[in-house]
């Protein structure tokens, strides 16, 4: 919608306030512990948590559009019955996700004062914090889940048999490729420990456990491996600054057989770096939670590739806001 009136900048300003009780809910699991309907009392006596403050959390999600309210009694919308209830099709760990990024985002005049994090954000969600990287990671595939084999299904990687899946996390591209590609003969998922400890869940309640090697490792710090037909990187490159990323690249070659492809999946911006939206935002929300990271634009990535040896680099979009640069290793 776009913004021409003072109105609408009022609209702007307050968006924010949908966001916190959404976010505010979904911590608290409420829409799992709704069921077939919950007073208002009796709801907030189990939380543990203020009753009059929770009845105008319940109205403001129902006047959202979240909740239904019948007399005193309040129970789920569809949408939260789909998506918000532990179990079923369950998403919340995504937007658990995105509330931990909270604080960041409210530092960010004090990180264009200074170019960077004034606190290392990404470290405690990747890392020192178990719980934030669980989330994160779980995060991931429920944001992956449906993306992934609509990504898998487009891509054309021949006669490859061996796939690495650089910082592949819960394993989502992973079971994707390998319902697409039947001759795919190994896939290896590389990525710290804590990310592997959800890849595994994943991939065990998936029955692939057996078909992913798990391999753990920092690709900041350690070789990808070798004797790989394709590296698959996905949303890895925009928390790197630009000569991470042609490491990144560089270790991709090394891994490589010859006539093998990198993949690299990302949010990209145009060449004039304006737009997408989701990208153009996506790169600030990479200045408040890390070092150097940002989005970038598929002309920057294929001419990493190039520099290094790739040849025949391409850009194919491979969904609403993301897209695949594609390029070989000459044999």
């Amino acid at each position: 919608m776009p913004i021409e009136s003072f109105r609408d900048l009022l609209r702007l300003a307050h968006g924010f306030e949908q966001t916190k009780v959404f976010f505010a809910a979904n911590d608290l699991d409420l829409f799992s512990r709704l069921g077939e309907g919950r007073e208002s009392a009796d709801l907030a006596f189990e939380l543990g948590v203020d009753g009059r403050a929770l009845g105008l959390l319940l109205n403001a999600l129902t006047a959202m559009g979240l909740l239904e309210k019948a007399g005193d009694r309040y129970r789920n919308a569809p949408v939260a019955n789909e998506f918000l209830v532990q179990g079923k099709n369950y998403r919340g760990s995504i937007f658990r996700h995105i509330h931990h990024c909270w604080e960041a985002w409210s530092d960010l005049p004090q990180v264009l004062r200074a170019g960077h994090p004034t606190t290392p954000r990404e470290a405690a969600i990747l890392g020192e914090r178990e719980d934030w990287t669980r989330d994160f990671i779980r995060g991931m595939d429920d944001v992956t889940r449906d993306l992934a084999p609509q990504v898998a299904r487009q891509l054309d990687f021949g006669d490859a048999r061996v796939l690495l899946d650089v910082g592949g996390g819960p394993g989502t591209y992973a079971a994707a490729f390998l319902a697409a590609h039947p001759a795919l003969h190994e896939v290896r998922l590389f990525d710290l420990p804590g990310a592997l400890a959800v890849g595994r869940e994943r991939l065990a309640a998936r029955g692939l456990l057996d078909k992913v090697r798990l391999i753990e490792g920092d690709f900041c710090v350690n070789e990808l491996g070798s004797r790989v037909d394709v590296v698959w990187i996905s949303q890895v490159f925009h928390s790197r600054d630009e000569e991470g990323c042609r490491m990144l690249v560089e270790k991709a070659w090394r891994a490589l057989n010859p006539g093998g492809m990198l993949a690299v999946h990302e949010f990209l911006l145009d060449e004039e770096k304006t737009a997408p939206l989701s990208a153009a935002l996506f790169a600030v929300h990479m200045l408040v939670m890390t070092e150097g990271g940002r989005t970038y634009s598929g002309g920057e990535i294929s001419a990493w590739m190039e520099e290094v040896g790739f040849v025949r680099p391409e850009v194919r979009r491979a969904s609403e806001e993301t897209a695949v640069v594609l390029a070989r290793k000459p044999g």
